[in-house]
């Protein structure tokens, strides 16, 4: 069963270095597994994954991140986080000092039939820091007849800039309420883009609507932008990669080149 006891945290720290930024501390813990592989780029990656081969029943992690000023850091996934039957939860904290940028884009989450799945996602911005963040959630196994059919899901995403909040956002998908494949009518994916701060000013006002089988929604957030979409989990995933791609172009990485 599910106890808050087994908490595993990991840590990593990244700081600018010589012409590139180096991950100069991490720290693995529990099930989560923090790997930092070097890329052609000038920014430091950190790839995360498990041990079961996504979330089980009982596995509570936390990862924290701080990315000093001056440093770039990718923050991904080594492929789409499976939550599995029973309860779970995973826990992201990245602090982006100074004038440092994150590109925080994870591959989709999956909850599968009976998973009670929590997740908290908290991004804190120094006043000059940039941030590019993806963050999807898919409705599961559809191909083996699973659509929606998870316990719970419940995900929050908090954004602030120097401690003052951005963005509080939260989904909650419970079957109490009506079966959530019914209410989702026909979208298999929901996903949500933010583009904020000074290094990606130049970029022109990006519309998901060049996606026309995507449903999406653009609003202001600070000093960026905010993108929700909804769709088949294809074509939400190309949206989200078409808006974020040339901000991350913009600071010399591409963090779906070897991806499907």
């Amino acid at each position: 069963m599910y106890s808050a006891a087994v908490l595993a945290t990991a840590a990593v720290v990244v700081r600018p270095g010589v012409g590139r930024s180096d991950v100069i501390r991490a720290r693995s813990a529990g099930p989560l597994r923090v790997m930092s592989p070097r890329h052609a780029g000038r920014a430091a990656w950190i790839v995360t994954s498990s041990l079961g081969g996504g979330l089980v029943d009982g596995d509570d992690v936390a990862l924290e991140i701080d990315i000093e000023a001056g440093a770039t850091c990718v923050v991904t996934t080594q492929a789409s986080t499976k939550v599995y039957r029973g309860r779970t939860r995973q826990a992201l904290t990245v602090r982006v000092h100074g004038d440092a940028t994150a590109l925080v884009v994870p591959d989709p989450v999956a909850p599968y039939r009976d998973a009670h799945f929590t997740q908290r996602t908290a991004i804190d911005l120094a006043p000059a820091a940039s941030l590019v963040l993806v963050d999807m959630l898919t409705a599961g196994r559809v191909a083996h007849g699973e659509r929606w059919d998870a316990a719970a899901i419940d995900t929050t995403l908090l954004v602030t800039r120097a401690g003052v909040p951005l963005l509080r956002d939260r989904v909650r998908l419970d079957p109490a309420g009506g079966r959530v494949a019914a209410r989702m009518r026909g979208c298999d994916a929901l996903a949500t883009v933010i583009l904020l701060g000074p290094r990606f000013a130049a970029l022109p006002a990006t519309h998901a609507a060049r996606h026309p089988a995507v449903l999406a929604a653009q609003s202001p957030l600070g000093d960026g932008v905010l993108h929700r979409l909804a769709g088949s989990v294809a074509d939400v995933t190309a949206a989200t990669r078409a808006l974020a791609r040339d901000a991350c172009a913009l600071v010399g990485e591409d963090p779906w080149a070897r991806k499907w």
